[in-house]
């Protein structure tokens, strides 16, 4: 069981009483779509582009506004954890049955990192073996209708 050793090593993070259009706006510049929320050092929340988005509205033109109210918010306080020598394979399995794109690394209460879905995928590109997909595959109409054969 190898432990994690990659992950996002230059973390953005928030402050949590940034202006949540202010944070949206790093998201869109860095191209991110988390920014864990901190004082000092501390994780105090995590702030996703779903968390801005449930927030925001759209105008005429059909732009997203985002409000002015402060990251902390929107933030999830007390967000899923982990630590710096989880296993690759404990993660993988937390995320997806928790349905999450990214959980911080902490040590204590002190962010140290943040591992992403796209860092996990990161370390597929990076195996040499060529496998195929390892599943089989049914399509099911989401109309309720039958399975598409």
């Amino acid at each position: 069981m190898r432990a994690f050793t990659t992950m996002t090593r230059k973390v953005v993070v928030a402050p949590p009483r940034l202006p949540l259009d202010a944070a949206w706006r790093v998201m869109l510049e860095r191209r991110i779509r988390h920014l864990p929320v901190v004082e000092g050092r501390r994780l105090v929340g995590m702030l996703s582009d779903r968390d801005v988005l449930l927030r925001a509205t759209l105008d005429d033109d059909g732009r997203v506004i985002v409000p002015g109210v402060e990251v902390a918010f929107a933030m999830t306080p007390a967000p899923l954890v982990c630590a710096p020598l989880t296993s690759v394979s404990d993660l993988a399995r937390t995320m997806i049955d928790r349905k999450i794109d990214a959980i911080p690394v902490v040590e204590g209460e002190r962010l140290v990192g943040l591992v992403t879905s796209t860092d996990l995928l990161a370390l597929l590109v990076e195996d040499e073996t060529k496998q195929p997909l390892p599943f089989d595959f049914d399509l099911e109409d989401a109309g309720g209708g039958q399975a598409v054969a």
